[in-house]
């Protein structure tokens, strides 16, 4: 091979990566998604950072108004022809995600850190410099998840704070970025259906939930239902390298935000369905996104699917439905959180407690859900199970919030509780008002408040369905990013 066929080319030079040499851009640049500068006797334009307000240029000059707040307009330097040139279209600074990544090192990384006491959680470490490195050449519509976050975290850590505004302003500065990110994928044909156009999708979604119920998620959904769809399905789209990750987070916020929506605007169809499941048996293991028993979880889709076959009249007799609710809630009170626990290698009481949360929460979710739309009777006997439900669900959730393991995973089972409240007493109303206030404090996330102000809202209504709770689609889910690491 000649000296010129063994010379790395520029980008991987910069990098110090081995480059392979395919002429006449290499393969290393192209599955990083960059573009390959080739091999050229002399490097190309390099641009680098300067610092905010040290640029000064004869041919053009920065507005009053560009120059006003320097988080939303960067300078950069053309070093060959040394002469500086200003991006009209907003740049992000290197400082920016150092900054959001010193913010959740100190403290958002702390606060889940307990969660590592209930075993290994492949998604949870600290952001190294070589994290920060790989972070940095991802796509805006997936780094920018960590500016978010820390905006997010601290719009909600600081109430009645003068700078609140000036946060709020700077998340949906970088909230706009994800979004035009995203756009410029999807109007590309050959990115418009891959793996990061997924995870930019799913991003967003999670954004907007910690910062409060948007109107827009379930849009999300659909366009990443749309996507699956054109890659063939789930089970061809399962088995793309680092994929799998994407799917749990996409089901995991289908089916617990189906859970907590009117029957009349259910996004998981028949077709769906037959996906979820797949996903669920095949990639759930013994735990649904590391917390959910998965046999509880799978019950949930269930619990939907019949909800939604009552209110569209399908072919099922209702008395079919009714044997099926029933079999559904049997399959529910048979589940053994002891059996469950003995597959965990550390803290089984803590697993066991987790367990009998969601069993009692799920339970309440399959009588009120399905008495709603008629499936299930409104007998007596179904009333003092509720009510005996919601006792034991009020004792267990006493214990658990106080564990800071797993304080954080009893959003849901908190806001079943109040959906049942609407029958109970003043107790148990003020219990789940107070939880949820101190959930908020706790995650810094807007969704505790969200559902307090709901189910507030249901308390005052006069009504006691589950279905009047929801005057929106509300996704009550936990996570707080999507594991990206596994995708080339």
């Amino acid at each position: 091979m000649s000296e010129d066929r063994k010379r790395h080319c520029w980008e991987c030079r910069r990098r110090r990566l081995v480059c392979d040499f395919t002429r006449p851009a290499c393969n290393r640049c192209l599955s990083s998604d960059v573009d390959c500068p080739g091999y050229g006797d002399k490097p190309p334009v390099r641009l680098r950072w300067v610092a905010p307000g040290k640029v000064k240029s004869r041919s053009r000059q920065l507005t009053k108004s560009q120059s006003r707040d320097n988080s939303e307009e960067t300078a950069v330097q053309d070093t060959r022809a040394n002469n500086t040139v200003v991006y009209s279209e907003l740049k992000i600074d290197a400082h920016v995600f150092l900054e959001a990544t010193q913010y959740y090192n100190s403290c958002i990384y702390p606060t889940l850190l307990p969660m590592s006491e209930l075993g290994p959680v492949k998604t949870l470490f600290p952001i190294s410099p070589p994290i920060f490195q790989r972070g940095m050449a991802q796509p805006d519509h997936v780094r920018l998840v960590i500016v978010c976050m820390a905006l997010s975290r601290q719009i909600n850590s600081s109430e009645n704070d003068p700078r609140s505004a000036g946060m709020v302003k700077r998340f949906l500065h970088y909230r706009g970025l994800i979004i035009r990110s995203l756009m410029e994928d999807l109007n590309l044909a050959h990115k418009r259906t891959g793996d990061y156009v997924i995870a930019g999708i799913l991003t967003l979604l999670l954004i907007d939930a910690q910062q409060g119920p948007s109107p827009t998620w379930r849009c999300h959904l659909d366009g990443i239902r749309q996507i699956i769809r054109l890659r063939g399905g789930v089970r061809p789209l399962a088995q793309v390298k680092g994929v799998v990750p994407l799917l749990l987070c996409y089901v995991l916020v289908s089916v617990l935000g189906d859970a907590t929506t009117s029957v009349s605007d259910l996004t998981i169809t028949a077709f769906d369905l037959a996906d979820v499941d797949f996903v669920i048996d095949k990639y759930g293991g013994g735990s649904f996104a590391f917390i959910w028993p998965t046999v509880l979880f799978a019950e949930i889709t269930k619990i939907n699917h019949l909800r939604l076959k009552a209110f569209t009249n399908t072919a099922t007799t209702a008395e079919e439905l009714t044997a099926q609710a029933y079999e559904s809630l049997t399959r529910i009170l048979n589940f053994s959180s002891e059996e469950w626990a003995e597959s965990r290698p550390t803290a089984k009481d803590d697993w066991i407690l987790l367990g009998n949360i969601y069993q009692t929460a799920v339970s309440l979710y399959c009588i009120l859900s399905l008495q709603s739309v008629g499936v299930l009777p409104l007998s007596p006997f179904l009333r003092r199970n509720c009510i005996s439900h919601a006792q034991l669900l009020q004792a267990l959730l006493s214990k658990g919030t106080l564990l800071r393991k797993i304080r954080g995973f009893m959003l849901w089972p908190l806001v079943v509780l109040g959906i049942e409240a609407v029958n109970g007493g003043v107790a148990t109303r003020t219990f789940v008002r107070e939880q949820l206030v101190e959930m908020k404090q706790y995650t810094a996330t807007y969704m505790p408040m969200a559902a307090k102000h709901m189910l507030q809202r249901l308390w005052t209504s006069g009504e006691t369905h589950w279905d009047a709770c929801f005057d929106q689609s509300y996704p009550f889910v936990t996570p707080l990013a999507v594991d990206v690491s596994g995708l080339r």
